[in-house]
């Protein structure tokens, strides 16, 4: 079996509240911090509401203009950018440990005094990006699958979704109330990897982000319990027409249990046995290599604190949509009906494993990886067993699960020309 890499994290409560993870790297060259406030999309009170912060989180505080943060930035060792998801916003950030002090007090400005005066700009940006984006019909295609299989929820915001709510967004009383709703120390998991003295780490957090009244935020009781409980009660199709389009574009995905599930580890391996291996796996070599079917063709498992996905994706000339269907009909049905062989369970193992080692490799990677499972409600020890629940991964394991969710009902979202729709 592939030698796994083993992450040796520890664990700490900060006297602000916030939580330090804590990954001691000696030969890392830069300290790699990434900072996850528990929100993002699931606590936006209007869809797309987080992502409008994010944006404009580095482009201008009380006391500094976007310009004056992008000289400092380029004067540090410091590079920084942040991000939004489902379950929470990230700032990610490397720096040597000589412009630590200089690096947080310049992140903790636009952490805690973010002016957001770009707001009105942003929104007419974000729209005119949203729309080219919807341009492409792959983009549109993946748009109107996630938006239906979660049902509208704050878990399916997608482009389209923000396109349709951007007329409400129409305060900025209502950023700065999320805004300040979120960003407070005691909502803060701060992952760290580096060749660096903890107590330093923890004095720098502590002095630059000081204990607050405010409290974390949560999902609210009846959010989480309706995004926990989707189902789709039936096989549904949603379509979108595009006569300019050379390709159909086609999505079928399952619902699937949150991150913690216990079917994790079986989920990840007949995926990648499925579609995402690449080259190697199932769908490309039946769909492309022997029908000649797909231009581009893959499986894709994505798993969140309160549910997960799991999806098929081909690209293809429009005539062949029926022939792609029932192509992944065939090729799920095996894995339902048929054993996989010892040979194919063991190279999914290593795939997974070898994949896992080599995205592990810097620092700024460790950081993110703890950081994002750890905020995704897994615990240190759930993430240190997650290479050793792949190896336990029987072939029984995997067509139980395949059983179990493949047959569930179904959303397929299709963008092609009328004609075939």
């Amino acid at each position: 079996m592939l030698k796994v890499k083993q992450l040796v994290t520890e664990q700490s409560t900060l006297k602000n509240g916030a939580t330090l993870l804590y990954t001691p790297i000696s030969t890392a060259p830069r300290l790699a911090f990434s900072m996850f406030l528990p929100g993002g999309n699931v606590l936006d009170p209007i869809p797309g509401l987080s992502d409008i912060v994010d944006r404009l989180l580095m482009k201008g505080t009380a006391t500094r203009t976007q310009e004056q943060i992008s000289i400092e930035i380029d004067g540090l060792t410091l590079e920084v950018d942040s991000d939004t998801k489902r379950d929470y916003t990230a700032i990610h950030a490397t720096m040597l440990e000589e412009d630590l002090d200089a690096s947080f007090e310049l992140i903790a400005d636009f952490f805690y005094h973010a002016t957001f005066s770009e707001f009105e700009r942003e929104k007419q940006k974000i729209a005119g990006e949203v729309m080219m984006d919807l341009d492409s019909p792959k983009s549109r295609a993946s748009d109107q699958f996630i938006r239906r299989i979660f049902q509208e929820t704050s878990y399916g915001t997608v482009g389209s979704m923000i396109l349709d709510q951007l007329p409400n967004m129409d305060s900025l009383d209502a950023v700065k109330s999320y805004y300040h709703n979120v960003f407070t120390p005691k909502n803060l998991i701060v992952s760290v990897a580096g060749n660096i003295a903890v107590e330093k780490v923890a004095s720098v957090i502590e002095r630059y982000f000081p204990a607050d009244n405010r409290q974390a935020p949560s999902v609210a009781p009846e959010l989480e319990s309706r995004i926990r409980g989707l189902s789709i009660a039936q096989d549904e199709v949603v379509t979108f027409a595009r006569d300019d389009s050379s390709q159909a574009h086609i999505y079928k995905g399952w619902l699937m249990p949150n991150a913690r599930h216990e079917d994790y580890a079986a989920i990840s391996l007949f995926n990648t046995i499925l579609g995402g291996a690449g080259l190697s796996s199932r769908l490309f070599l039946e769909l492309r290599d022997k029908q000649g079917l797909a231009y581009n063709v893959r499986s894709t498992y994505e798993t969140y604190r309160h549910k997960g996905i799991f999806y098929l994706y081909i690209g293809t000339e429009p005539n062949n949509k029926e022939k792609c269907l029932k192509g992944f009909i065939e090729e799920v049905g095996k894995l339902i009906d048929i054993p996989v062989s010892d040979e194919e369970l063991e190279d999914a193992k290593r795939n997974i494993l070898g994949r896992r080692s080599v995205f592990l490799e810097t620092a700024h990677q460790q950081a993110n990886y703890i950081g994002a499972n750890f905020t995704l409600g897994r615990t240190l020890e759930e993430i240190e067993r997650i290479p050793s629940q792949i190896e336990a991964v029987t072939a029984a394991d995997i067509q139980r699960v395949a059983q179990t969710y493949l047959t569930r009902p179904s959303v397929v979202s299709i963008v092609g020309p009328s004609k075939i729709l």
